[in-house]
This record gives structure tokens, C-alpha cells and sequence, in this order.
């Protein structure tokens, strides 16, 4: 992932969590910018995973993990023995020859 601009920074840091901005949300932050601008920081941040699109125009700050890194796997096991898992007692007849 690349740096981010400090535009891009900026509305980043102004977003609340799974909040859904609309443009006009999101322009109060940066004055002043263009449509157009306002659209090139918002690419730059979904690029770097750090929003994602709601609906037709609006934007949600949502950190997303890259899709090239595997889940971390679990910390915790648990020893299953072959008689956990299967009820020889209840098939017993079956399996006798």
C-alpha cells in the first residue's frame, strides 16, 4: 500500500467508523476542492482499502484487509479423537463382518 496524500489523510482522519458520507458530507471536510478532486481522494483511499462504496455515490470508512493475505489462522485447537467423531456404539451392528 502506498502513503496516502495529505488531503486524502485528512478526510480519512475526519470519518467516523461505518458512518455513510454522501459528497456534500465529505467536501465540508476539504473546502474549496472540486468534484473531480474530491473523487481522486476518495479513489486513493478505496485503493488503499480504507473506505468502501455505499450505494450510488456515498463512501463508508471500512478498513479491508488486502485480498492476496490469508486470514491469520486460529490460535486455538482442540485434540478431536476418531470416537468423537462418529457413534460407534449406535452403528455397532453395522460394522461387524
Amino acid at each position: 500500500m502506498h502513503s496516502l496524500s495529505g488531503d486524502a489523510s485528512f478526510i480519512l482522519e475526519h470519518m467516523d467508523p461505518d458512518r455513510r458520507y454522501e459528497p456534500q458530507d465529505l467536501r465540508a471536510f476539504v473546502p474549496g476542492t472540486s468534484v473531480e478532486r474530491l473523487r481522486e481522494l476518495m479513489h486513493e483511499l478505496w485503493i488503499n482499502r480504507q473506505v468502501e462504496r455505499v450505494g450510488h455515490s456515498g463512501w463508508r470508512r471500512h478498513r479491508s484487509a488486502p485480498p492476496d493475505r490469508p486470514h491469520p489462522p486460529s490460535r486455538e485447537t482442540q485434540v478431536v479423537k476418531p470416537e468423537d467423531l462418529f457413534d460407534y456404539a449406535t452403528f455397532g451392528d453395522f460394522f461387524k463382518s
